[in-house]
């Protein structure tokens, strides 16, 4: 059976993400943000189960994060705007300051 996704309030914020298995080099954009994960709209994807390094550019800081692939969905630059294209990752072990700036930028 398949696992039922947890429920997290998600916050609508659009926060440059840069991200990469090793070094975090590609850049999208946050389509929206829970303390347990990130959907980051991107035209380039990693597969399910791709550990990502990822900086996210908060207001006055950057804050680096750990995140496991859930989902990914490829498509051309032209639905990107849409949110149908990039991936889901759920966060490992965020640091507490994420919450705080994700908070504070609400």
């Amino acid at each position: 059976m398949k696992q039922r996704r947890q429920e997290a309030k998600r916050y609508r914020r659009r926060v440059e993400v840069r991200y990469g298995p090793a070094t975090p080099h590609f850049t999208g954009y946050s389509g929206n943000i829970s303390e347990i994960g990130i959907m980051i709209r991107a035209v380039r994807v990693f597969g399910p189960g791709i550990i990502l390094n990822m900086d996210l550019d908060f207001p006055g800081k950057t804050i680096r994060l750990r995140g496991r692939v859930l989902w990914a969905r490829e498509g051309s630059v032209q639905l990107l705007s849409t949110g149908r294209i990039g991936m889901g990752v759920r966060l490992i072990d965020p640091p507490a300051e994420f919450m705080e700036a994700l908070q504070a930028a609400s």
